[in-house]
């Protein structure tokens, strides 16, 4: 075999043990992702619920009732990393279970539509009920209402969003 064949082989060697540690290192780096995912937190759900129109009525103690109307019956829900995926939820369902999962810690929301953009933190969801202007909840078909506390330097628009 001459030095030039000699050379080459040595050099294939070194080529493919250099790749069969780059696919090991893939591997096992590989197999650590899957180990610390197995460990780690699953993403929360956020939800995204869709009505017609909305209406912030503002109460005495410086809450607001919102109150969405001709809601739509599917919440989309989706969540963020890690684990990431979308479903559609019947909103009966996610209204339902409101107070076991958000016990004590209400969730934020952003009501957007019409050149609104405010953050608030939603609880207590009533079903088929709608703020009047003086800030009492009366019975509404098709309606939902939440208290909604508005977050600092929030402050949510009276009268109704479409």
């Amino acid at each position: 075999m001459s030095t030039y064949a000699k050379a080459v082989t040595r050099e294939r060697k070194f080529l493919l043990a250099g790749i069969g540690v780059l696919v090991l290192t893939v591997l096992l780096v590989g197999t650590a992702v899957l180990a610390d995912r197995n460990n780690a937190p699953h993403g929360e759900w956020l939800l995204v619920m869709k009505a017609e129109q909305a209406q912030f009525v503002e109460a005495t103690d410086g809450t607001y009732t919102l109150t969405l109307t001709d809601g739509d019956p599917v919440t989309f829900a989706f969540t963020d990393r890690p684990e990431r995926t979308a479903q559609t939820w019947d909103t009966a369902v996610v209204l339902d279970y409101w107070a076991s999962e958000f016990d004590g810690d209400p969730p934020n929301a952003a009501v957007t539509a019409d050149g609104v953009e405010v953050a608030v933190t939603l609880s207590e969801p009533r079903v088929g009920m709608s703020a009047r202007t003086d800030g009492a909840v009366t019975p509404n078909a098709g309606a939902i209402t939440f208290t909604a506390t508005p977050l600092p330097g929030q402050v949510p628009p009276t009268g109704t969003i479409n």
